[in-house]
C-alpha cells in the first residue's frame, strides 16, 4: 500500500469546468471498486511513475475480498479494465475537447504481485484536480450496486457546485451502463436504476442525492441530482461505525435473528454470553432436524436462554468450533492490517495537506523556486512568481503541487497517529490495542 492518498491541490489553480470521466458504465461492482483502489494508491505517482504494483494479498483485502487465494476473479477484473473505455468531454477556453482511452493500459500478475499502467494522457487527466474526485475506500465498500456507486463517483465531482446539473437520458443510461432495451421505457430506467441507485447513496454515504426530472410534455427527457453533505461522514473525516455493527456481523447475531428472535433480544443475548447463546442456537437446530420442537424455534430459544439452562457441548464440536474461530481470528487479524494501512494512508494524507495549508503564499513562492532550479528545471518558463497559482501550465502546476507535498511532508509520528486513531477510529484502536 502507498503512504500517501490523493491531496487538494490549491482551488486557485483549477480553472476547468468539472465535466466527468464517463465510463460506458459497463462495470460491475467489484470492477469499479478495484478502478478506484488501483487509482487511489498510485495517484502520487501517476506524473512520475509508469508502472504501479500492489502486493495481490494487501489488493484483495482492501476490496474485502475473501478467497485470497483464487486471483482469477481479479484477473477477470483487470481484464475488463483493460478493454472498457473511459471518455472525457472538458471545456477548455469554451471549446469542448472530446477524447477516449482504456482505464487500464497494461496489467500483470506475477509472483504475488499486481503490477498496472494508465495510458500517459489519462494519467495527466486523472491527476488534474479539476477532473478527479476522491472516493473514500471505507464509503465506496458499503455499496452492493454498481448502478449506485457509479452514480455517487459522478455526484461527488459535482459536490461543491450542489448539482450535476440537467442529464439528457440517453447519456445517463450510458454513463450507469443502463443501455439494453429493456430500459427504453423510462418508467423501468427510473424504478429500477435510477430510484434505486439514490436510496442506496443517501443510506450507505457521506452525501444526500435527490433527483429532478426534465419534462416536454408527458415525457422524461431528462433528470438532475441535487447533492448536498449527508449525515454520514464527510469525504475527508473518517468513517464512524455502528456501536453494535460488530455484534451484528456475528454468525450468532445472524443466526438469532434467522430464527425470529428481535434485534434488540438478539443483542443482548450475544453481548451477555456469545458462547452460550452459541450452544443454545445449535441445541435448538438439532432438535428441530428431529422434530422435537414442537411449536417455534424462537420460543425455544428464548426459554432456554432466559432460564438459564444447561446446555453442554460435544467435543468433537467444540474442537471444530475452536478451529474455526482460530481461522477467523486469522483472516480479522489480515483484514484489520490491512485497515490500519489504510488509515495510515489517511493520517499522512491529512498531516500532508495541513502543512501545505499552513505555507504562505511567500513561502510556497521560495519554494516555487528551488522546484524551478532543480527538480522542475524544465517547467521554468511556466514559473509565474507574482501569479496566484504561480505556474502558467497545468502540467508544471501539478508536478510542482506534489514535488512540494513530498517536500513538506512531515515525518510519521506513532504517537500522533495512536492519538488520532483513538479520537476518530476507537474501534480500531481498541481492535489495536
Amino acid at each position: 500500500m502507498p503512504r500517501t492518498l490523493p491531496k487538494e491541490v490549491r482551488t486557485e489553480s483549477v480553472k476547468k469546468h468539472v465535466a466527468a470521466i464517463h465510463t460506458s458504465g459497463e462495470l460491475s461492482l467489484l470492477e469499479r471498486k478495484l478502478s478506484n483502489v488501483l487509482l487511489l494508491h498510485s495517484y502520487d505517482n501517476l506524473l512520475t511513475t509508469r508502472t504501479h504494483r500492489l502486493p495481490v494479498r494487501t489488493l484483495m483485502l482492501v476490496l474485502g475480498w475473501t478467497e485470497s487465494e483464487n486471483t482469477e476473479k481479479l484477473r477477470e477484473a483487470l481484464r475488463q479494465l483493460a478493454t472498457t473505455a473511459v471518455e472525457f468531454n472538458v471545456m477548455d477556453d469554451g471549446r469542448e475537447r472530446w477524447s477516449v482511452m482504456p482505464i487500464l493500459s497494461f496489467a500483470e500478475i506475477r509472483t504475488g504481485v499486481c503490477s498496472y499502467r494508465y495510458d500517459e494522457a489519462l494519467a495527466e487527466k486523472l491527476y488534474d484536480p479539476s477532473i478527479y474526485a476522491t472516493v473514500n475506500l471505507g464509503v465506496q465498500r458499503k455499496f452492493s450496486k454498481s448502478h449506485a456507486l457509479t452514480l455517487y463517483e459522478n455526484c461527488l465531482r459535482f459536490q461543491k457546485v450542489g448539482s450535476t446539473g440537467w442529464i439528457e437520458l440517453p447519456v445517463l443510461r450510458k454513463l450507469l451502463g443502463a443501455t439494453q432495451e429493456y430500459y427504453d421505457d423510462f418508467r423501468r430506467l427510473n424504478s429500477k436504476v435510477i430510484q434505486k441507485a439514490v436510496k442506496e447513496i443517501n443510506d450507505v454515504s457521506d452525501i444526500n442525492v435527490e433527483v429532478e426530472y426534465q419534462r416536454m410534455g408527458r415525457s422524461v427527457t431528462g433528470v438532475k441530482f441535487l447533492i448536498r453533505q449527508g449525515a454520514q461522514q464527510s469525504l475527508l473525516t473518517p468513517e464512524t461505525e455502528d456501536e453494535f455493527a460488530h455484534v451484528r456481523d456475528s454468525e450468532i447475531y445472524r443466526k438469532l435473528r434467522a430464527h425470529g428472535i428481535g434485534d434488540k433480544l438478539a443483542l443482548s443475548f450475544v453481548i451477555e454470553d456469545e458462547e452460550r447463546a452459541r450452544l443454545v442456537v445449535q441445541l435448538a437446530e438439532e432438535k428441530d432436524k428431529k422434530g422435537q420442537i414442537k411449536r417455534s424455534t424462537a420460543g425455544f430459544i428464548r426459554t432456554l436462554i432466559e432460564n438459564k439452562a444447561d446446555v453442554s457441548e460435544p467435543e468433537y464440536e467444540k474442537e471444530k468450533r475452536e478451529k474455526a474461530q482460530k481461522q477467523a481470528a486469522a483472516v480479522r487479524s489480515r483484514t484489520l492490517d490491512a485497515r490500519l494501512q489504510e488509515l495510515r494512508i489517511d493520517f499522512d494524507r491529512l498531516q500532508c495537506a495541513a502543512a501545505v495549508k499552513a505555507l504562505t503564499q511567500d513561502e510556497k513562492r521560495a519554494f516555487a523556486r528551488q522546484f524551478v532550479e532543480g527538480d522542475g528545471a524544465k517547467y521554468a518558463r511556466e514559473f509565474r512568481p507574482e501569479s496566484p497559482g504561480l505556474f502558467s501550465g497545468s502540467v508544471g502546476r501539478v508536478n510542482f503541487a506534489s514535488w512540494l507535498r513530498n517536500r513538506v511532508r512531515p515525518e510519521f509520528d506513532v504517537h500522533k497517529f495512536d492519538a488520532w486513531l483513538s479520537q476518530n477510529h476507537q474501534d480500531i484502536a481498541l481492535q489495536r490495542n
